[in-house]
């Protein structure tokens, strides 16, 4: 009996003995594995938790590449902007450290602590750009008060002439949250390109960021540097605009509403493009206040917009000269098919008027691209039909984007018998043929797709993805090449009688564009007058009578020289009334600086 309890009671302790083992080996299994995890797995994540109250890993910024124009002109450079920053994990008591601050700066508390809650523990954030020096000696001299807060100098963009070229560079303005999420090292208040040449090329303008590793001390001030490496500068951007002719076109254009491009159809390299009312790149340095922007976005006259590129208009009797190309192409009409202009053209009941009432009586092409007539056009385009006017337009690049290298370029419309059953759901009508063929009707156009549509029908064929950047100095100069965006066989002699037509639109007896002639060149052109609204209670009235907002766009295409193509011109003035008064004077006047530039020779 004694011995069959003495084995039940080993039975129970062996089994708990090896259920204790167990438990025991199981718990010694987790602490190990845990100490194995924290201390070899997690081993740099922790260093670097622990090293981080007394070491440092600090940004430097890379400077940013200069801005320079064709010539080497410096057009942007870089300036000292002294900034006042925080790191947030050395931070106390941010709300006592704002009331401090706020008694020698004017902060934007909101802004500031939107930045706050948007930065990393370790990292630091903007507070304040462009310390004076006043403010400066104050912080510097009591920097105890401030824990958390660190002093640092960084570069803002300097500028040669802060208005004659605003649309090409751009401003600048802080990161979003949608640049930092991103990831491409932007931290909270870093400065990013958000318009212009600064936009497009970021990547290359902003160069590569070093670090320093230091220690600092209990109040996040470095106290010792251990390494550094060096940061690399941005790119340098060579424009292939050239500034003098750039300040001459501002000048010339002077205060009216619109924008002039001119464009080398060789090369598809613009020399100048200029868009009325500008704006002041200064307002942005070192930032932009509430009221400035608040000025600049409220204007009536929207001085951000690139009307070169951001804004479609009916290009008007510009439009002809590709008409003219396309009925010869087409062989629906000579250059000696004639056609009579009684002031209007009658068809299916309607009456489409010629803008010189009376009528131009029998005209041949030459003669109807020299006068501008209305009725020779509408006969030319009811008998080529909207899908052929259409396709040639399209190749031509008008109602697309161009793909200059600036952003927010708007494709306008060139319509379709496709496009405005999927607009109005209704089907093309003829009538809407014979308003398309002087470029009116819904056909919006940008000044620079008139500027490539010309270069292609001068230059033999190359439709350009034109550019306002030449290269990039790096460790040599870097060109940028231009691409194409369609190539088309040209038939050269047609393009040649344009042209001669083009020449005695500005220099024959009936001459529509006699205001573009200038005494140091001969050039070519088309006017342009495009109807904004038809409103009969002012076809009475003077043009100066009628409020500036219901006045017709004013446009003025030249070639420059006429007799060896290699220039366009492209003035647009916005409500400037007829292409003659308002756009064609100022083509002229830009061919004369062309001369005096060089650019061109007078033979």
């Amino acid at each position: 009996m004694f011995k069959a309890l003495s084995d039940r009671v080993n039975n129970i302790f062996n089994k708990r003995l090896l259920i204790y083992t167990v438990v025991f080996f199981l718990f010694f299994s987790s602490v190990m594995g845990r100490l194995f995890y924290l201390q070899i797995v997690k081993y740099e994540k922790y260093k670097n938790l622990s090293e981080n109250n007394r070491i440092r890993i600090l940004r430097i910024k890379a400077d940013r590449g200069f801005i320079r124009d064709r010539n080497g002109t410096l057009l942007v450079t870089n300036q000292p902007s002294y900034n006042l920053m925080a790191t947030k994990s050395d931070i106390k008591d941010f709300d006592n450290l704002i009331k401090k601050l706020k008694d020698i700066i004017e902060i934007d508390e909101d802004l500031v602590r939107e930045r706050y809650k948007k930065a990393y523990y370790y990292s630091t954030f903007m507070i304040y750009r462009g310390l004076k020096e006043q403010q400066l000696s104050y912080l510097l001299e009591h920097h105890e008060q401030f824990p958390g807060i660190k002093l640092d100098v960084d570069t803002v963009r300097s500028y040669y002439d802060s208005k004659s070229l605003s649309h090409i560079i751009g401003y600048m303005g802080e990161v979003t949250e949608y640049d930092l999420r991103k990831n491409k090292g932007y931290q909270v208040g870093d400065l990013i390109g958000k318009s212009g040449v600064e936009k497009v090329y970021e990547d290359e303008l902003r160069g590569i960021d070093g670090a320093r590793q230091v220690e600092v001390d209990s109040l996040g001030f470095v106290s010792k540097e251990l390494s550094v490496k060096k940061p690399v500068k941005g790119k340098n951007l060579i424009l292939s605009i050239d500034y003098d002719l750039q300040k001459a076109v501002k000048n010339i254009f002077s205060d009216k509403v619109g924008g002039v491009v001119i464009m080398n159809i060789q090369t598809g390299r613009i020399l100048a493009l200029y868009s009325s009312p500008t704006y002041d790149l200064n307002k942005f340095i070192p930032f932009i206040k509430k009221d400035d922007w608040d000025k600049i976005i409220t204007n009536p006259y929207k001085p951000l917009t690139n009307r070169v590129i951001e804004d479609a208009y009916p290009p008007g009797s510009v439009f002809k000269i590709l008409m003219a190309y396309i009925g010869l192409n087409e062989g629906v009409i000579t250059f000696n098919t004639q056609y009579f202009c009684g002031g209007k053209l009658d068809f299916n009941g309607y009456k489409y008027g010629c803008w010189k009432k009376g009528g131009h009586g029998n005209l041949d092409l030459h003669d109807a691209i020299v006068q501008s007539c209305d009725v020779y056009f509408y006969n030319v385009g009811l008998v080529l039909g909207i899908n052929k006017i259409s396709e040639y337009a399209l190749n031509f690049n008008l109602g697309k984007k161009t793909g200059i290298d600036l952003p927010n370029e708007k494709a306008g419309i060139f319509p379709t018998r496709e496009w405005k059953k999927k607009r109005f759901h209704q089907p093309w009508y003829p009538g809407e043929t014979i308003i398309a063929s002087i470029g009116q009707g819904y056909i919006s156009t940008t000044p620079i797709q008139i500027a490539v549509m010309l270069s292609a029908l001068f230059n033999g064929g190359i439709v350009f993805k034109p550019t306002v950047v030449y290269g990039f100095e790096d460790k040599g100069f870097i060109e940028k090449k231009v691409e194409i965006n369609n190539k088309l066989n040209i038939n050269k002699t047609y393009a040649k009688e344009i042209l001669d037509a083009l020449y005695d639109t500005v220099y024959s007896k009936h001459a529509t564009g006699y205001r573009a002639r200038v005494s140091k060149i001969k050039i070519g052109g088309k006017t342009g007058t495009a109807q904004v609204i038809s409103l009969k209670k002012f076809k009475d009235k003077d043009e100066n009578e009628i409020p500036w907002k219901y006045r017709d766009h004013s446009w003025f295409a030249g070639i420059v020289p006429v007799d060896s193509p290699k220039y366009v011109i492209v003035a647009f003035v916005e409500h400037g009334g007829s292409g003659s008064k308002g756009a064609a004077p100022v083509v002229g006047a830009i061919a004369n600086k062309l001369v005096d530039l060089g650019y061109v020779s007078i033979k």
